[in-house]
């Protein structure tokens, strides 16, 4: 479950690093961001904010490993 601060916390990160992102729902109601076109859940995004991951590098690591 996705908690709002967190989320909050993670997006204001992002742009902090000049990290440019949008947002829309999907099929489901579900907010899905799009960094770089690259399409990441509510729960991916923290996910990679407790990781130390919120950069474009710690983005592409991680889309490596969900691929695996």
């Amino acid at each position: 479950m996705v908690e709002g601060n967190d989320l909050t916390m993670a997006l204001a990160e992002l742009a902090k690093a000049g990290i440019a992102f949008t947002s829309e729902l999907d099929q489901d109601g579900n907010r899905i961001y799009i960094i770089d076109s690259i399409r990441l859940t509510e729960d991916e995004i923290i996910v990679l904010k407790q990781r130390g991951g919120l950069s474009r590098d710690g983005i592409r690591r991680y889309l490596v490993n969900r691929a695996a």
